[in-house]
């Protein structure tokens, strides 16, 4: 088979570009670095940076400007690794020390604001400063090129990169610093965290984060936070009124979110279902109404989250085509496929904490709207049912009753991590909670929002309540597993009188079992629970409350809509990245689904990307028809394509094997491009069927 001159002869047909990225070797381009470069800001605070850049000669447009921002309490010198990759695939990577940390925090010990103020404007002044230094540094001239800059970000740097985005362009004045405009930024990637950090502190303006808090309380050593903002927040808190650390954000100037809507810098945003932090939830809201390209990618990446080098690999290949894309403008497609991925979470431990299992993805559209949903309406019985009661039935209440008031209260719980610890929180004030059960029958998937109306009638004035939605598969030693939760609240009800509440819950794609026992828990506590550590997600309220949970008064009724669907198939596998030089073994693996044990398969490849899709019976298989797809089907199952086509085992699983090690090493030229994989999976007439996800090899 020609298959090396083939693929030779697709790479030479891409389009020259004016100034086109330097194609790098596999390993990347040898790299250079300014470990130590010195900036004093506008307010005389000391910073210190570090520049890697490709040591080849530049292009004549120089090296693309990256700006990594590291998380909190780290370094510059986080990640390098990554650092490290992007800037061997042809960008200057610079990286500095944020405020209050590494180097820069020793080098000022006398400023008076030489503490973080967790991402406020004075970080934002910072940011914009490092980045006019760093496009115009004399040293740098000709080698770094500051008219396409991207920030990118995780945690801390990932609220960094949404600054970037939400004030690219715009005037910025900040007390005590000097009135610049925020550098023009040409695309961010911002990972682990919430584009509006507000929105994470006070959920809904009103309950308090507990990781906050804990910031707050001093209980994360040696990050010296702003006394000014440890001050506001610790007062609120003990008034347990927001509404003054609400007040005190609006005249810093905090909020982003109002220029994030009008920005049209494209955000590449990856989140973990289950963060430490905070679910992804309020920033797709946010996402919905923004105009700017974005790509989203939901899966275990983030605080306190299982490793997966799949996973982590997946991502850090999106970061680079989103880099490539709109700073060396290549036209490779990712701001035309799907806007979501969501990988599929695995419900067993073992797989779930296994670093190496290949995690399969949905590729689709925002999560937040589901397109159909299966409604189960809440029973007296504690059952989920798909019919409504026949006639009104009594409510059931959820009652929290502080055991010693004068012991908890929220200056001790601010003040005194053994109140904070959750075995006294339990004893202080017990978990109550209603518990709502349904057996799924038949394989589902998952991959939208569960929605909840909870028609309740509070006895008090002030309340809240926390929703959580589990899944328990059948079989011996399964365990009862958190999908997703979201808190709900009233500051002023009036008690006894009924009223409705619609509570989103964040997203998370899964496949359950025929089976599996579902579960909706409501309690008094917001508790995040496995496959988290067990802790509060938010400070309880410090005084008994009741609420009546309505399943029918003869006026309205509560239910569950939940958007369950036919498993599709799906195609995973545990390699990314595809050595030309070596062209190893890689498994692709069907994943069809019981209900599709024993069919027919085939599994399609090309190079040309995911769109425009291929039209295929009844449905589009999500890669573009060129000249490798006829190569495969006319090679299938021959050495090259062993298992390319044939039948689903007992699970509904199969193995294709793609082995071009006996061609290799493959062109060069090829570093850079994707080789894409789908199935299709037949029905028993082998008249319709169903496609899979697209899944990618990146070449190099």
């Amino acid at each position: 088979m020609r298959l090396p001159c083939l693929l030779l002869f697709a790479a030479a047909e891409v389009a020259a570009q004016s100034c086109p990225r330097p194609l790098p070797p596999a390993d990347g381009h040898p790299l250079a670095i300014d470990p130590v470069v010195a900036l004093t800001y506008s307010d005389g605070y000391q910073a210190y940076g570090s520049l890697i850049r490709p040591s080849v000669t530049a292009p004549t447009c120089g090296w693309p400007l990256v700006v990594f921002v590291h998380p909190l309490g780290s370094t510059r010198a986080s990640d390098l690794d990554l650092q490290n990759l992007i800037a061997g695939q042809g960008y200057a990577v610079y990286s500095y020390d944020v405020r209050g940390h590494g180097q820069s925090l020793a080098a000022n010990p006398t400023h008076p604001n030489a503490g973080s103020t967790l991402w406020g404007p004075i970080e934002r002044c910072d940011l914009a400063e490092q980045i006019l230094f760093a496009s115009a540094n004399p040293s740098w001239a000709g080698v770094v090129d500051g008219t396409r800059v991207a920030v990118v970000g995780s945690s801390q740097g990932g609220v960094h990169a949404w600054n970037a985005a939400a004030w690219s362009g715009l005037p910025l004045t900040v007390p005590g610093r000097t009135a610049l405009t925020f550098p023009t930024i040409a695309c961010a990637v911002a990972s682990d965290y919430v584009a509006e950090p507000i929105d994470d502190w006070l959920r809904g303006g009103e309950l308090w984060s507990t990781w906050f808090l804990e910031a707050i309380a001093g209980s994360y050593a040696g990050l010296p936070i702003d006394a000014g903002l440890v001050q506001a927040a610790r007062s609120a808190f003990v008034a347990q009124a927001p509404q003054q650390l609400l007040a005190h954000f609006a005249t810093e100037g905090r909020a982003v979110a109002p220029e994030l809507l009008a920005s049209t810098v494209p955000v590449l945003y990856s989140h973990a279902y289950h963060d430490r932090i905070d679910s992804p939830l309020e920033t797709l809201r946010l996402l919905q109404n923004m105009a700017a390209p974005r790509r989203v990618l939901l899966s275990t990446v983030g605080h306190n989250t299982p490793a997966n080098d799949a996973e982590r690999a997946f991502r850090d290949g999106l970061l680079l085509r989103w880099l490539h894309r709109f700073l060396w403008q290549e036209a490779n497609e990712i701001d035309l496929e799907e806007p979501y991925v969501l990988s599929e979470m695995p419900l067993p431990r073992l797989l779930r904490e296994d670093p190496g299992f290949a995690w399969s993805r949905h590729h689709g559209g925002d999560p937040l709207v589901a397109s159909n949903a299966l409604r189960l309406y809440l029973h007296d019985d504690q059952q989920l049912r798909d019919a409504p009661l026949a006639a009104p039935a009594p409510a059931a209440a959820i009652a929290q009753t502080i055991t010693n008031p004068a012991a908890f209260t929220p200056l001790d719980y601010i003040d005194q991590p053994a109140v904070r610890d959750l075995n006294n929180l339990l004893q202080v004030c017990p978990l109550q909670e209603l518990v709502y059960t349904a057996v799924i029958n038949d394989e589902r998937q998952l991959a939208q929002s569960a929605v909840l109306h909870l028609r309740v009638v509070p006895q008090t004035a002030d309340w809240m309540l926390a929703a959580l939605l589990t899944i328990e598969p059948p079989g011996p030693g399964a365990e009862e597993v958190m999908l997703s939760s979201q808190g709900l609240f009233n500051t002023a009800s009036s008690p006894g009188v009924a009223e409705e509440h619609d509570v989103i819950l964040p997203p998370v794609a899964a496949r359950i079992p025929a089976g599996s026992i579902l579960r909706l828990r409501v309690r008094n506590l917001w508790l995040r629970e496995s496959p988290m550590a067990r802790m509060l997600e938010v400070a309880p309220r410090f005084h008994d409350f009741q609420v009546d949970v309505t399943h029918d008064d003869g006026v309205g009724r509560s239910w569950l809509d939940l958007p369950l669907e036919p498993v599709r198939p799906k195609l995973a596998t545990e390699t990314t990245w595809y050595p030309l030089a070596t062209a190893p073994v890689v498994d692709l693996l069907v994943r069809a689904g019981t209900e599709r044990a024993g069919d027919i398969y085939y599994v399609a490849a090309g190079i040309s990307g995911h769109v425009p899709g291929t039209p295929f019976l009844n449905d589009v298989i999500p890669l573009q028809d060129d000249w490798l797809e006829g190569v495969v089907t006319g090679a299938i199952n021959q050495p090259e394509f062993l298992g390319f086509f044939g039948v689903t085992d007992a699970a509904g699983e199969a193995t294709a094997t793609l082995d071009f090690s006996a061609f290799a090493p493959l062109p060069p030229i090829l570093t850079g491009f994707r080789l894409s994989f789908a199935t299709f999976v037949f029905d028993t007439s082998l008249a319709s069927g169903a496609a899979s996800n697209p899944c990618d090899l990146f070449l190099r």
